[in-house]
């Protein structure tokens, strides 16, 4: 060791020492910034998933065997005094029932319609009464059965709820609140069609 090395001071020596091993020391993996970010976007996306399909199943109303499933409505411009209502009618296995009536404070009168396509025209027409066999099912949908609203005395508004009782021969009655979906909507919850529990639906059926 020359007489320079000798004479540096102990600090200055430290602090080569310390870049010294800082330099020979291997260098530590990057840390991803993104990583909890897309974590907490998957949570996020399954949260609202669930939210969705809980609000599709959650939408029943029930009695002595029958159950009203993911009722919904359109809703309807200014100054029009028609709509339409939908849902899914599911008897417990066994003796079946029968839709017998319908009402509501918003509406005149409510009345079961089937549709049908004749010569090219769509045509519906009055069902007086519904029936549903047991361990079965009837859907109303847009297309098919369908449950009209008369002389509605206020417009139906997105997002709002739609109270309405359904009438049965041997249920009686069921009160039903139908969620009010966008103008042109073609099932609840954002779903393109009126959800179904069942294979074992007569919904498909037009007269």
């Amino acid at each position: 060791m020359n007489d320079r090395s000798r004479r540096r001071p102990a600090s200055i020596r430290e602090t080569h020492s310390a870049r010294l091993r800082g330099a020979l020391r291997p260098p530590r993996p990057a840390q991803s910034t993104n990583l909890p970010r897309l974590i907490g976007g998957v949570i996020l996306a399954l949260a609202l998933l669930l939210i969705v399909v809980g609000a599709a199943t959650a939408r029943e109303f029930s009695s002595k065997g029958i159950t009203v499933s993911h009722p919904w409505a359109r809703a309807t411009p200014g100054g029009v005094t028609v709509g339409g209502a939908y849902f899914e009618i599911k008897a417990a296995p066994g003796q079946g029932d029968r839709l017998i009536g319908a009402r509501s404070a918003v509406t005149g009168s409510m009345e079961v319609h089937s549709h049908a396509i004749e010569n090219g025209v769509a045509k519906m027409r009055r069902i007086d009464g519904l029936p549903i066999k047991g361990g079965a099912s009837i859907v109303l949908k847009p297309g098919g059965y369908h449950m009209m609203l008369l002389d509605l005395k206020q417009p139906l508004k997105e997002g709002d709820l739609l109270k309405f009782t359904l009438s049965f021969e041997k249920a009686g009655d069921i009160e039903v609140e139908a969620t009010v979906e966008p103008i042109g909507a073609k099932g609840p919850h954002g779903f393109d069609s009126q959800p179904v529990s069942t294979d074992k639906s007569a919904g498909g059926h037009k007269h």
